[in-house]
């Protein structure tokens, strides 16, 4: 009898191991995925509201989760002014006054250019493989694709600004149709809608992406991916603040 109960837990335990290292793996899969070791990617972002509407276009090169550096082309009123994050840390250029700003952790929650993005979200979305336990709390089938559900809850000792985030993945091809964000009281603030999925740079990936906030559900931020390149060849030592000064003369790899 002893035997036999040894054995049932032995096989329970081992089942609950396999579980949360699946979750591990299915998130970096999906991350691997969508932002491969390196990328270069130009966007569309459109900010609406229900008064006004704004289209910002944007250059992006990253390397690995710990290097990012996003470009402002258009409009003219913020052409030239660059984000770079390099292992956490968090710089903006401003070519209007000349000046470096660096992002404090009190200004991760704010959102990017007034959009429904947080400044952590577009510089740091790698933080989701490292700063965050996992685990699949089921299954459910989104645009009409079947999905695990994985439930993400920050690591103690991380600065994350979210108290959890709910993902929804495919099983065939490993892609985030939706994420919910929460806030520490376990109130919805947000959701991430991924959709319009194409070949791009040989990777079948969403090109649309959709933020959605709970309390103001007439407001959006709407990212268009325009061209993608995955894997280019480019050096941690590109993540500079000398490269983010150039404004609109840096060259990018590709």
């Amino acid at each position: 009898m002893k035997k036999i109960v040894f054995t049932l837990m032995v096989l329970i335990f081992t089942s609950i191991f396999s579980f949360s290292q699946n979750a591990d793996e299915i998130i970096k899969k999906a991350y691997e995925k969508t932002e491969g070791n390196s990328q270069y990617a130009e966007m569309t972002m459109q900010i609406v509201r229900p008064r006004w509407q704004k289209e910002i276009s944007i250059t992006f090169c990253s390397l690995g989760t710990d290097y990012s550096m996003v470009l402002i082309t258009n409009p003219s009123k913020d052409k030239g002014q660059t984000y770079l994050m390099v292992e956490k840390e968090m710089w903006m250029w401003n070519p209007t006054i000349s000046r470096i700003v660096k992002l404090g952790p009190s200004m991760m929650s704010q959102g990017w250019m007034n959009s429904d993005y947080s400044n952590e979200e577009l510089l740091n979305g790698g933080s989701i493989i490292d700063d965050y336990d996992k685990k699949i709390t089921g299954e459910e089938t989104v645009s009409g694709k079947n999905c695990y559900v994985i439930e993400l809850t920050p690591k103690t000792g991380t600065t994350i600004i979210w108290g959890k985030q709910i993902l929804w993945i495919t099983k065939d091809s490993n892609m985030i149709l939706k994420t919910e964000y929460y806030d520490d009281d376990d109130f919805l603030v947000k959701t991430h809608i991924a959709s319009d999925i194409k070949m791009m740079d040989g990777r079948e990936i969403p090109t649309k992406f959709e933020i959605i906030p709970e309390d103001t559900p007439n407001n959006k931020t709407v990212v268009i991916m325009n061209n993608i390149n995955f894997d280019i060849k480019v050096d941690k030592s590109f993540f500079n603040q000398q490269n983010m000064q150039k404004g609109m003369s840096l060259e990018f790899p590709k």
